[in-house]
């Protein structure tokens, strides 16, 4: 019997979090008590206004940003003798099981997805039950996308990345289609092949009826632009490239020209200490044309990628800017970003972009205690023009992919910047393949399809400029994921000197799915194999 079938046999009979449906106007509940409250008043939901209003809950508060950020290449070790760092932070980089509890841990993560797919389900159940009359249909659309987006998070974190020819095989996560109406729910992994058609169902189902008129403030939910981005996003990593293309597009349009970040307005605000703040806030701007989906989040985001001696220990440092990221030599013979890393001084050594403003949400003000907050902008139309770059690579128009990529860069860099055949395909030949004592922004590329010489100096131009697109968001650890991109950790002291180490993450490492919570693994669900 295959691992797999062992494996599936495993029940849970709880420890998936259900955070209760208490209210019409469901609040912002804690995720932490498993399985303490059924969600009985569902009764007095009454119309669109509660079931809308029920919704708001249906994104996940904690999000995979920080620990996928560092899984992956994106940080290194700085081995200054006073860099902060805490447990959590040791373990999440050097791919180890996460014991230690934190603001941003993974369970935080399997928690806050759980509970929102039962808010998504008891929506939906709501709907079914009132005859599923027109005047829910967007609500019912949103729920769907809500479902289907929880789940993809929780499957590309605790999973490995989709390969068709394993998929079938490999261990995924509970996909809830039904709230919950006991107390000892079963539950059992379904594959990663099983978790991508549940997805795909629900994507398809649920974009049509998408409404942009439900919503006050749209870009807190999915509106019809940020639905179609995630669609784009999904069928990229699922390898079905013409509907990744198809869904960008619908995003796009024919003329990204007025669609794409607004560098200027946030050149506009001062820089250093004090200006990062406020240009992190008008990064995640709802009337910033770009921005598609902003999810609010309890997070430490904020300090981590702030002015702030936290996380110093292992970040996004002056050695990888300058060797793998925004200041190093690139295809395109540009580093003129309009919108520059802020360094924060020595030893501390982080290049840092205001991509998560901090805001903290407080519970007593007289104690001044409260909860860390920011925003994740989770969908954008800067990275959906990357997506749809990619599946025209793959689709074999190099010349659209081209077409896209000069879009882009024209935005994001200052002066006359163009990307050329020529320019891509010299960048490749003199620039060697990264190794740990050399490293490059060009990495051995090992996906589980098959790519031609060509496509291969086009995804590595790709691979590079979304990198530095989604810098500290821990998409690169998707693409880390996805290309089986090796990567082995380094000490690196006095900005400079590295030591290599003998942690590797090797193309197939089964670390690269990220272990489950231990007390989910306690209460009898599979664990991922390691």
């Amino acid at each position: 019997m295959s691992n797999y079938q062992d494996n599936k046999k495993m029940k849970l009979k709880k420890y998936i979090t259900i955070c209760g449906v208490t209210s019409a106007l469901l609040s912002l509940t804690s995720c932490n008590d498993f399985l303490s409250t059924l969600p009985d008043n569902r009764a007095e939901v009454k119309g669109p206004e509660d079931v809308r209003s029920l919704l708001i809950t249906a994104y996940p508060e904690k999000l995979y940003s920080m620990y996928c950020e560092y899984s992956s290449d994106n940080v290194v070790h700085n081995v200054e003798a006073d860099a902060n760092t805490k447990p959590f932070y040791d373990q999440i980089y050097a791919w180890e099981d996460i014991t230690e509890t934190d603001n941003d841990d993974p369970r935080g993560t399997w928690e806050s997805c759980y509970g929102a797919i039962q808010t998504a389900n008891a929506a939906l159940e709501i709907i079914e039950k009132a005859g599923n009359p027109a005047n829910l249909q967007a609500q019912k659309g949103e729920a769907l996308l809500c479902r289907a987006f929880n789940h993809f998070v929780l499957v590309n974190v605790f999973a490995e990345a989709y390969d068709p020819a394993t998929a079938a095989s490999k261990l995924g996560v509970p996909y809830n289609t039904r709230p919950e109406t006991t107390l000892k729910p079963i539950y059992t992994r379904e594959s990663i092949a099983e978790n991508y058609e549940h997805i795909a169902k629900d994507i398809e189902e649920g974009l049509p009826l998408i409404s942009d008129n439900s919503y006050s403030v749209p870009k807190y939910h999915f509106n019809k632009k940020a639905a179609e981005a995630f669609a784009a996003r999904f069928y990229l990593y699922y390898q079905k490239w013409d509907l990744a293309k198809k869904y960008a597009s619908q995003v796009l349009g024919s003329n990204v020209k007025g669609l794409l970040r607004d560098y200027d307005a946030l050149l506009a605000l001062p820089s250093g200490s004090d200006g990062f703040k406020n240009r992190a806030l008008k990064f995640i701007d709802p009337s910033n044309a770009n921005n598609l989906l902003l999810i609010a989040s309890y997070s430490g985001l904020g300090r981590i990628y702030g002015f702030y001696t936290i996380g110093a220990r292992y970040t996004h440092s002056d050695f990888v800017a300058a060797k793998e990221t925004v200041e190093a030599p690139n295809a395109w013979g540009s580093t003129e970003l309009k919108l520059k890393g802020e360094h924060v001084q020595e030893p501390y050594r982080k290049i840092l972009f205001p991509r998560y403003p901090e805001q903290f949400e407080i519970t007593d003000r007289i104690a001044g205690t409260g909860y860390l907050r920011t925003t994740q902008v989770e969908f954008t139309t800067d990275e959906t023009l990357l997506i749809k770059a990619e599946a025209e690579i793959m689709l074999g128009e190099k010349e659209a992919a081209l077409a896209d990529m000069n879009a882009y860069l024209s935005n994001a860099y200052s002066g006359q910047v163009e990307l050329t055949e020529q320019k891509i395909k010299t960048w490749n030949k003199e620039t060697k393949y990264s190794t740990p004592q050399l490293p490059t922004p060009r990495k051995q590329l090992n996906p589980s399809w098959t790519i031609t010489p060509e496509q291969e100096e086009y995804l590595q131009v790709l691979l590079h400029l979304r990198r530095i697109e989604t810098i500290h968001t821990g998409l690169r650890w998707f693409d880390v994921k996805r290309y089986g991109i090796e990567i082995t950790r380094v000490d690196v002291s006095d900005g400079s000197k590295v030591t290599v180490t003998s942690n590797v993450l090797k193309k197939d490492d089964k670390r690269r799915a990220l272990q489950l919570p231990a007390d989910v693994i306690t209460a009898g669900l599979a664990p991922n194999r390691k």
